[in-house]
């Protein structure tokens, strides 16, 4: 329970804040139908009372509240995130990603392998999984953290091979420096069973250490390339009439490009891999 000292809108603002900064931070929708706004408590200590009394401990009522052990850094978020309108709407965006189609982070560990189809025949699952990845790139956008390339400045000067222009790459770079996040990184990319991946996969040359080049045929990749990547699958295959290739999409795509927007929201909050321990000291 917060409690908040405020105008109704703001207080539900930041209900909302605080939910979609929690599926962001389990990476999966746990909590169905979550608190979309607050409600007043009057400054009339009986009537308080009563309020407690019939809302927080009666059958039917008291259910509505829910407790993550995730909820107090998810808190931490939307407090970093409040006067970041851009980071604000990422954050929203990504839980709405999530909410539209997602995978339970856990099931994408290589031990699994191949847990899920890899495309379907389905019409109404091709469209979700092209507004989750949509999404999910979006909230790339609201960070500034997009790819910047035009005609007259291609972001390859390969030949039949991608290899970045200087000239996109070194700005981009910059960006995602100045974001506080290290172009350098590498994140695993993930690709499960038969190769029957859209083309972008063809870029993809480094295994990564749980790849057994079958089953898991995950692979290393730059921060900036997963960025890429993202946006190839976006602007090709999703954002507008679908391609004769977009009913390749599936699951595993939508855990990438999520798996992408999560880390560079989490780093932005300077969140990424913070232990409890260090929140704690951070906010005393």
């Amino acid at each position: 329970m917060l409690l908040l000292e405020t105008e109704q809108t703001e207080a539900d603002n930041i209900v909302q804040l605080v939910c979609s900064a929690n599926v962001i931070l389990e990476g999966f929708p746990v909590i169905k139908n979550p608190p979309t706004s607050g409600f007043e408590l009057s400054e009339d200590e009986a009537d308080r009372e009563i309020t407690f009394e019939k809302l927080f401990r009666s059958d039917g009522l008291f259910q509505w509240f829910t407790y993550r052990q995730t909820l107090p850094v998810a808190v931490a978020i939307a407090a970093e995130a409040w006067r970041n309108k851009k980071l604000l709407y990422a954050i929203h965006k990504l839980a709405q990603s999530y909410e539209t189609g997602c995978v339970t982070p856990w099931s994408m560990h290589p031990r699994y392998g191949q847990v899920f189809d890899k495309h379907t025949d389905n019409f109404t699952s091709h469209v979700g999984t092209s507004v989750a990845i949509n999404l999910a790139y979006s909230a790339i956008e609201e960070l500034d953290l997009g790819v910047k390339a035009s005609r007259e400045v291609p972001r390859s000067v390969g030949n039949g091979t991608f290899v970045w222009n200087p000239k996109v790459l070194d700005p981009f770079k910059a960006r995602l420096r100045n974001a506080g996040i290290d172009p350098e990184r590498t994140i695993d990319w993930v690709a499960r069973g038969d190769q029957s991946e859209v083309p972008v996969y063809e870029m993809l040359n480094q295994p990564s250490e749980t790849s057994d080049g079958v089953e898991v045929r995950d692979r290393q990749i730059s921060v900036p390339d997963a960025i890429n990547f993202s946006e190839f699958l976006r602007s090709k295959m999703t954002a507008h009439a679908f391609s004769s290739e977009s009913s390749r999409l599936g699951p595993y795509e939508v855990y990438n490009v999520q798996q992408i927007a999560r880390f560079l929201i989490l780093t932005k909050c300077n969140l990424w891999n913070t232990w409890t321990e260090e929140l704690r000291k951070r906010y005393n």
